[in-house]
């Protein structure tokens, strides 16, 4: 239970959309990647806890068709809009994990949430398993044309990357302002991390903690597939069921 616990938690959910490109009117499918092992997904996601599927654009939304499982991941289908700039996206419903103590304590490490392992410490808890809920909030940049402002604009998730500029707009080597909301205000001290994959490479970077109000620039170093991430967890008012909640975050666009 304790080893299938930690796999679980370890897991990255994030869009893999078939491109970053497309022509409007055109058929297409998003993948839902779940695991560490970017830019490969280890296991597909649960579909009956993917919340809010859809496709966002400047004048509304629709709901992609045909969510189904394949292999190690999940797919859904769409028609591209005849808009310049769109967002896919999807959240899951929090789901429970429990780990023993010494796992709890490297998922947090491995995770940045050292305030988290101290608090555990200080409060007489390191000794205890850790009880979780969790929940994913996922949005992919897609172009049909033009960079648009309207891919600047929060969804409403509770958590969620939000980049000041179209990442469209840039080209490698500049840098992209992304603010992380949660709950609908700036998240200051979150730790951020960014994968990228291009020519067959992956390449991973820890960026810091977001700063007082909820910025960190990303060194666009590289073209290609990105993901950025980033966890908030906090202390439940209620600990029957949990004493902790983790919300994650990614963000996926391309880079040219």
């Amino acid at each position: 239970m304790f080893l299938a616990a930690v796999t679980l938690a370890g897991h990255d959910l994030y869009l893999k959309p078939s491109a970053f490109r497309l022509k409007p009117g055109a058929k297409s499918t998003v993948a839902f990647h779940n695991g560490d092992n970017f830019p490969s997904s280890e296991a597909a996601p649960t579909l009956s806890r993917l919340r809010e599927v859809n496709l966002v654009t400047a004048s509304g939304k629709r709901v992609l068709v045909n969510l189904r499982q394949q292999d190690k991941f999940a797919l859904a289908d769409f028609i591209v809009p005849d808009e310049p700039a769109f967002l896919l996206t999807a959240h899951t419903i929090p789901n429970f994990i429990e780990m023993e103590p010494a796992k709890f304590r490297d998922y947090l490490k491995h995770e940045h949430l050292d305030a988290i392992v101290d608090w555990r410490a200080e409060h007489g808890e390191a000794a205890k398993s850790g009880r979780e809920m969790y929940s994913k909030y996922v949005k992919s940049i897609l172009h049909t044309g033009q960079p648009d402002p309207s891919v600047t604009r929060p969804v409403g998730f509770t958590v969620e990357f939000v980049p000041l500029v179209d990442p469209g707009s840039l080209k490698a080597g500049a840098n992209l302002p992304v603010r992380v909301l949660f709950r609908g205000q700036p998240l200051a001290g979150t730790q951020v991390e960014a994968q990228s994959y291009f020519d067959g490479k992956v390449k991973e970077r820890q960026l810091g903690q977001t700063n007082g109000v909820g910025e960190i620039q990303i060194p666009l170093d590289t073209p290609g597939f990105w993901k950025l991430h980033t966890i908030r967890m906090e202390r439940r008012a209620d600990t029957s069921q949990a004493e902790w909640e983790s919300f994650w975050a990614s963000l996926t666009f391309e880079v040219e």
